[in-house]
């Protein structure tokens, strides 16, 4: 079992694009391969909300948004953060555009679309990088994910939860399921982990 911290994952990350992968592959890699498993368990097409943060977990949230479009399935997208995206969260938020049953909702939306009901909730806010408390508008929306129906799913790490010591916000994000990628992190294996993450996953994407 590998266990990475989220500078050793840098790391790691670093070591493959050195080696001829870029990091667009990977985000690709992931997001694939999270949907995969998650069409395994749900071959039924549904309706999912995808609640993406401005970085790079974001974007493998809406990597998974395309590839579950393409299987019928349609996708609300929330962006937490607002809507400057990294540089490759950006390109994926790019391709999803023109694409039938693909609609994005406003954080003042959420109560009222979450009273319809989601089959599937995918948490990308924060990742392996957060530490601290989580700021307010976020902790709003974790909350109002946590009290809703549907699987819920994290990439990752839940938001709230600190990838390397296993501390966690009040308002972290209850997984019933997490898809990790390429390695455990340490706060999976913690007792805050099992409280917070539900199944974990881990998900090949080309890391050694």
């Amino acid at each position: 079992m590998k266990i990475y911290t989220a500078a050793e994952m840098r790391e790691h990350e670093q070591m493959a694009v050195d080696k001829g992968t870029t990091f667009e592959q990977l985000m690709e890699n992931a997001g694939r391969a999270a949907a995969a498993d998650l069409l395994r368990r749900r071959p039924q097409a549904g309706r999912v909300l995808i609640v993406c943060g401005k970085g790079n977990n974001g974007g493998d949230g809406l990597v998974m948004a395309r590839i579950l479009q393409a299987h019928g399935w349609r996708a609300d997208i929330l962006f937490a953060a607002g809507e400057k995206l990294s540089e490759l969260a950006e390109l994926n938020r790019s391709r999803l555009q023109g694409l039938d049953g693909m609609g994005l909702i406003a954080a003042e939306d959420l109560v009222g679309r979450l009273k319809t009901g989601y089959d599937v909730i995918i948490e990308g806010i924060f990742g392996t990088g957060f530490g601290g408390r989580l700021p307010a508008d976020i902790a709003v929306i974790c909350r109002l994910l946590n009290q809703s129906d549907g699987l819920k799913v994290a990439l990752d790490i839940p938001t709230g939860l600190n990838c390397d010591t296993g501390e966690a916000d009040a308002d972290t994000f209850r997984a019933d399921l997490t898809y990790t990628f390429a390695a455990y992190k340490p706060a999976h294996q913690g007792g805050n982990g099992k409280t917070y993450c539900g199944e974990i996953v881990c998900l090949d994407i080309g890391i050694d």
